[in-house]
């Protein structure tokens, strides 16, 4: 699952792009809230399991390196 940032560049748009997002989420292609300005500014949203998970699948994929290689690509 990934989360996504949207700005309203025209507010004008405003209930437009609602309602689009609001028709995705009865078919239920997505879930949509919506997130008041100042409440997402320097607020931490812990993750969730799933983005968890995909942050440990992709970890997995990453190279692995022995200490002493670590230590050469460090100039240690």
């Amino acid at each position: 699952m990934k989360t996504f940032h949207i700005e309203v560049a025209n507010d004008s748009e405003e209930e437009l792009i609602t309602k689009i997002l609001e028709n995705l989420q009865q078919k239920g292609m997505i879930h949509f809230s919506e997130v008041q300005a100042h409440e997402g500014e320097g607020k931490r949203v812990p993750a969730s399991e799933e983005q968890v998970q995909e942050i440990i699948d992709e970890a997995e994929l990453g190279p692995y390196y022995s200490d002493k290689e670590a230590k050469d690509i460090l100039n240690l």
